[in-house]
Parts: C-alpha cells; sequence; structure tokens
C-alpha cells in the first residue's frame, strides 16, 4: 500500500488487484470516474499488478507480467505515454514497450527499471530528475544516462536517487540544500555517487531529503533538517549521509 498526498492506492494479495480511495479530482484513482471514494475502489481495469506508486496526482504500477501503467494527471507528461493528453481516468499503457519490474512515481515525474536493470524516467524533468543530462518535459521513457546497472529507484519532487546492483547510491536532479547527498548544493543532470561509498540496501526519497539504509540496517539521511527530518537530534542541513540517531 502506498499513499500519496490526498489518495492511497493498495494491491490486494494474493489476487494482485489494485484498489485506491481518496482524492480523484484528475483521475488518480484509476476507476473511470472523477468521483472522490472514501472507501477502497477497484482500479477499473483486467489487468494485474504486482506493485503501484503514487505521485502528487498520477499513480503508476507494474503488472505480474511487467509492464507499466499509469492513470491521473499527465499535465508534466507523468504518465509516459506519448501523448499530451491532460488526463487518464483508467491504467494506460508507458510508451515502449519495456519490461519493468519496478517503478516510483514522484511528484510530477516517474521512474522505473527494467528487467534488465536499466532505469528509464519520464514526466518534469525541468530540475535535471530525469537524469537524461538534459531539462525538459519528457512525453516517453528516457534513459538514465551514465549506464549504471540499478536495483531500485525512489523518486522525490525535483530529484531521483537508485541503488545500483551492487548497493551504491545514485542521485540526480535538484540538489536543494544537499539532497543528493554528494557533498555540494550543485543540481546535477545525471546520477552522481552518494558521498561516504557505504552500501545501502534501500534508498528513499522524500520531497526535498533523503533517507537510506544500509545492509548492516543503519539508518543515514541528508538533505534539508529544518524539521529534525534528518533524524539526527538537530536541525542541521547535511550534504553527506548522516547517521540517523539511536532510539532513546
Amino acid at each position: 500500500m502506498e499513499a500519496a498526498n490526498e489518495h492511497t492506492c493498495g494491491v490486494t494479495y494474493p489476487d494482485n488487484r489494485a484498489y485506491c480511495w481518496g482524492l480523484n479530482s484528475i483521475g488518480q484513482l484509476g476507476d473511470g470516474t472523477h468521483l472522490n471514494h472514501q472507501i477502497p475502489t477497484a482500479v477499473h481495469s483486467s489487468l494485474l499488478f504486482r506493485q503501484v506508486s503514487l505521485g502528487s496526482a498520477h499513480t503508476c504500477g507494474v503488472t505480474t507480467d511487467n509492464r507499466a501503467f499509469c492513470w491521473g494527471s499527465n499535465h508534466q507528461a507523468q504518465l509516459g505515454d506519448s501523448t499530451q493528453v491532460g488526463s487518464r481516468r483508467t491504467p494506460y499503457p508507458v510508451a515502449g514497450g519495456r519490461q519493468y519490474r519496478q517503478l516510483e512515481a514522484g511528484a510530477s515525474h516517474t521512474c522505473a527499471v527494467t528487467t534488465s536493470d536499466r532505469a528509464f524516467c519520464w514526466g518534469d524533468g525541468r530540475a535535471g530528475q530525469l537524469g537524461t543530462g538534459k531539462t525538459y518535459l519528457s512525453f516517453w521513457p528516457r534513459a538514465v544516462a551514465g549506464g549504471l546497472l540499478f536495483g531500485r529507484v525512489t523518486a522525490g519532487d525535483g530529484h531521483t536517487c537508485g541503488e545500483t546492483t551492487t548497493h551504491q547510491a545514485y542521485c540526480w536532479g535538484s540538489n536543494y540544500r544537499g539532497s543528493l547527498g554528494d557533498g555540494t548544493t550543485t543540481p546535477r543532470l545525471k546520477p552522481v555517487a552518494v558521498a561516504g561509498g557505504l552500501t545501502f540496501g534501500q534508498v528513499s526519497a522524500g520531497v526535498y531529503h533523503t533517507c537510506g539504509k544500509t545492509a548492516a540496517g543503519v539508518g543515514y539521511c541528508w538533505g534539508p533538517n529544518d524539521l529534525g527530518q534528518l533524524g539526527d537530534g538537530t536541525t542541521t542541513d547535511r550534504l553527506t549521509p548522516t547517521p540517523v540517531a539511536s532510539a532513546m
């Protein structure tokens, strides 16, 4: 199950059906309507989903046969369907016909990893969050530059991160107050290694900050920290990974 700003979706087990609820002003629940729903409502499709992920006003999912579909807002091309259609009220295939095993929707962009471990992104790339080396809206999936092999990607607002198949963390896009963790605040249009040489089992991008868990289970965070979101006991921004404080 995953929650966004004002809608929530999940996949049932063991029948792999997608359900959504909450705000549906632009079709982000995928039930074929613009009606809000207070209880889980079936996504209007016979598709079987392995995973769903939610952006601010769009939703995407990977089916059990490794196809990517998106629905909801397409105003920033975040559905990746090669069109300028403003929205979709039911699942629509992502262009290109690639096989994907994982994806994540950011605020207004989406990134995914193919079954051959290549990362692709689409949608709003004006902060460099698509990782292609350019800043533009992309109406279809474009390969993340650098030829890295990824196990997983995670998308925030203006930045994206991923773990390689060798568990190295890379980030790209807006580097607002250190959200890329490379020791600078310089925006990056292509993946840059997170500083420190740590190996991560999981990395997760928030709107502006980023956190990760090492293979040993130690948490690290970096980026803006004005509200204490890095968990290090301070409100000091961090440009490189900083250990999360131990629980009291």
